[in-house]
Order: C-alpha cells, then structure tokens, then sequence
C-alpha cells in the first residue's frame, strides 16, 4: 500500500494513530509493534502489546531511506517502521537567536 499524504493510519495492536506528512510510492507497509497500520478501526479482540518503545503524542516519526514522515495524533507502543527499518523521532529545529 503506498502512503499518500494526508492518510491516518491505526495500530491494530496498540494505541497508536498516526497521520502521513510525507508520504512514499514504495509498495511497503508502515508497521507498529509488529502489525499492519490501517485507515480501519481496530478489532477490539486484538491483544494490544505493553511492552516497547514509547510514541509520543505531537512528534514527528521519519525514515531517511524512503522519505516518509508521519506525525503521531494519539500516543501508543511502538516502534514504528517502514520497509523493515524503524522510524527514528524528528529533532526539533532550532530557532534563530534574537540578538
């Protein structure tokens, strides 16, 4: 499925939703925790995972490689990845001083 910009995508088996800034034509999938992001909402029977890395609510997750970048909009377990290589949380930028 290729990530066009502007798509949210759930977390089948965690809390986590994100939504595409930057999206990719490479056919590969974007992945939480080991499972499938999707537009749909999650099968309440799913298990959901307690244990990994963090994704934090406002940041920003990017992949160097492919270009893709995706903004967290409700925070869960992750990691996130993209074509079997994890999303790595965007540095802020630092502002001009104002001498």
């Amino acid at each position: 499925m290729s990530l066009q910009v502007g798509t949210r995508l759930r977390g089948q088996n965690s809390t986590c939703e994100v939504i595409v800034v930057k999206g990719s034509d490479t056919p590969a999938v974007l992945m939480c925790a080991g499972a499938e992001m999707r537009p749909t909402a999650p099968d309440p029977t799913a298990p959901q995972v307690s244990d990994g890395p963090p994704i934090h609510l406002g940041k920003r997750y990017t992949d160097d490689d492919s270009g893709i970048e995706v903004l967290c909009t409700k925070a869960g377990i992750g990691p996130l990845t993209f074509d079997d290589s994890q999303l790595t949380q965007k540095a802020a930028k630092a502002l001009p001083a104002s001498d």
